[in-house]
Formats: structure tokens, C-alpha cells, sequence
């Protein structure tokens, strides 16, 4: 059977430099990421997308559009990491994430989601002459950095964030993006620590003391999975909800120990 490559590309400022490192790679689809709200360079990278559509749709390769809110810190890692397990379970066999044309704050994201996903992340390795791209050696494969999955425990802990679900699968429902899946736009946001112990105690229908809740809410705050501030209603309480971290770390853990073993 053909394996399916799928590359998702970072959309830059100039489409030339983009198609000599995607031409470099087998790939059967392309997704072009851009971002959903104007910032510097957006009127630029939409220029440069239509370029790119037109160009590869004219070679029958599948290519899609999708949006990221680069605008919100943090936000873009668990979109992408989202966007992957999408795509694993269109069984794309191979998947590429390509920050050729990105910027650097961008590349930063896409470089942590890969590292949590072990995800291959390359980049142009181009030929100058100036300061303009005209050829390419190769694409250089970054070494990423390796996470650990969530424990059992950790990860049953932020399923409490999500609302009741039939299927894991729900989550990646492809025809649904990050913010149009209600599982991830109306993720449930605790206003006390009770109220987050009383739903962890329905949960494991046993009791539940206060140190144990604050164990598992220091390590999962160790590793940015949280977020916790001054509960607006009094100031003292404390609101948690899951970090887009978090998030990012839930997709991983669901993916590989619920959805991959099937």
C-alpha cells in the first residue's frame, strides 16, 4: 500500500522561496497555514497563498486553507498539534510540518508542537545569491526536543476541562476546525478549587482530599498545562482552566494512548 504525505506549510512573504523547499518533499497534500486576524506582513502571505493554491492545484495536488489565531500566545501549539492527529486519522502516514516561510515567533510554535507531536519539522537550506533565494540544497530536518506523554492520572485529570463525549475521535473530527469543534470552544473553566473536586470526585467516584487535588494541580502547572488566576467573583478563590499547553499535551496523550492502539 502507498504511504500518504501530507506537508503543512507556514505561508511567508514570498511563494518562490516556498515551492523550492515543498518540491524537495513527496507529498499528496498540502495544508498552507495563514493567520485569521491581520498582522505585519498579512496582506503580503495572502498574496502569496493565492500563488500557491493556483500553482498546486494546477499539478492536482490536494490542498487546503486553514487559519490560526497567531494573535493569542501559545494558542497556534495546540492548533496545530489538533491539525496533525487530523490528519493521522485521514491516514496520512507522513507528515511534515515546514517552517520555511514563517516568522520566527510562528516557527517557535510550530516547532514545540512538533516536538510534543515528534512530529518532522524542516526548513530550506537555500541557495543566495544577495539576498535572494534562487535555488535550494535540501530541506533540513530540525532535531526536536522530546516531551512525555501525560500519566494516566494527569490525563484523566484535564479530561474534567472537556464537556461528555461518545467517541475520542470527536475531537478530530475533520470536518471541524479547532474553533469550530464545541468539545474545544466550550471547554469548561472552574471558578473554585471545590467545585474542580467535586467534578474529580464524580469522576472517580471516591473522595478526593485537597492535597491531593493541589499535587496534581502543581505538576500540571509545572509544565504550563494550567491556568490558574484570582477568582474574579471574591479575588481569593482560585479559576483553573486548561492551557492551550494543555491542550496541546491532552491531543498527544489521547492520540497515543486511546486512538493509535485501536
Amino acid at each position: 500500500m502507498t504511504e500518504k504525505n501530507c506537508q503543512i506549510v507556514l505561508v511567508g512573504h514570498t511563494s518562490h522561496k516556498l515551492i523550492l523547499s515543498i518540491d524537495k518533499e513527496i507529498t499528496h497534500k498540502l495544508i498552507f497555514i495563514t493567520e485569521s486576524e491581520p498582522l505585519p506582513g498579512t496582506f503580503e502571505a495572502t498574496k502569496v497563498l493565492e500563488e500557491l493554491n493556483n500553482y498546486y492545484m494546477e499539478r492536482r495536488i490536494e490542498v487546503k486553507n486553514v487559519k490560526f489565531d497567531f494573535h493569542i500566545q501559545t494558542k497556534p501549539i495546540a492548533e496545530l498539534i489538533h491539525l496533525i492527529y487530523q490528519q493521522k486519522l485521514q491516514k496520512y502516514d507522513n507528515i511534515t510540518i515546514n517552517i520555511s516561510g514563517g516568522l520566527r515567533y510562528m516557527d517557535i510554535w510550530f516547532y514545540i508542537a512538533s516536538s510534543i507531536t515528534n512530529t518532522r519539522v524542516i526548513h530550506g537550506d537555500f541557495i543566495y545569491e544577495k539576498n535572494e533565494e534562487v535555488g535550494i540544497y535540501s530541506n533540513v530536518e530540525l532535531q526536536t526536543i522530546p516531551f512525555q506523554s501525560l500519566t494516566d492520572k494527569q490525563f484523566e485529570f484535564l479530561t474534567l476541562f472537556f464537556d461528555e463525549y461518545n467517541n475520542y475521535t470527536q475531537f478530530f473530527d475533520p470536518e471541524l476546525s479547532f474553533n469550530e469543534n464545541p468539545l474545544l470552544n466550550q471547554r469548561i473553566k472552574y471558578q473554585s478549587l471545590e467545585v474542580l473536586k467535586a467534578a474529580m470526585e464524580k469522576v472517580r467516584k471516591t473522595s478526593i482530599s485537597r492535597g491531593a487535588l493541589n499535587g496534581f494541580i502543581q505538576k500540571l502547572t509545572l509544565i504550563s498545562a494550567l491556568e490558574i488566576d484570582a477568582n474574579p467573583l471574591d479575588k481569593k478563590e482560585k479559576s483553573i482552566e486548561i492551557s492551550y499547553f494543555g491542550i496541546g499535551y491532552f491531543f498527544h496523550t489521547l492520540f497515543q494512548k486511546k486512538i493509535s492502539v485501536n
